[in-house]
């Protein structure tokens, strides 16, 4: 799956602004239908984990990766807020925590320009080694 995949079009395609944005993205479906795609959140986080080990200039993906960063986080809070209608309707509440502190270690990793280890998880993402980054 992930040989013929190309990373800055998996986070073209999450970010709604990219002209490559799809509507079958992860960060889209979330967003649309409250469903959390396990294998497009996985291709997503594989995206961004390519783009730092491959220690690409990667300037011109800041923008996107920073705004699906900030639109998942965005509904993951409103999915915790009893006050908010906004609901991830497939996930169990220690998933979702499970996932947010996932996201950040990933997002902050490629902003530091440093590959989190997926050891570091409790569910490995199944794209990435699993005994190193």
């Amino acid at each position: 799956m992930t040989e013929n995949m190309n990373p800055r079009v998996v986070i073209e395609q999450n970010c709604s602004w990219c002209e490559a944005f799809s509507e079958t993205s992860f960060v889209s479906i979330l967003h649309e239908d409250g469903l959390w795609q396990r294998e497009q959140y996985w291709l997503l986080e594989w995206a961004v984990c390519n783009l730092i080990s491959n220690a690409v200039e990667h300037a011109d993906v800041c923008a996107p990766i920073f705004q699906i960063f900030s639109r998942t986080i965005g509904l993951i809070c409103s999915h915790l807020d009893s006050n908010d209608l906004f609901e991830i309707k497939n996930l169990e509440r220690d998933d979702v925590y499970a996932f947010r502190e996932r996201i950040q270690i990933v997002f902050e990793g490629f902003f530091l320009k440093r590959l989190p280890k997926n050891a570091l998880f409790d569910e490995l993402n199944p794209l990435l080694p699993k005994d190193g980054s």
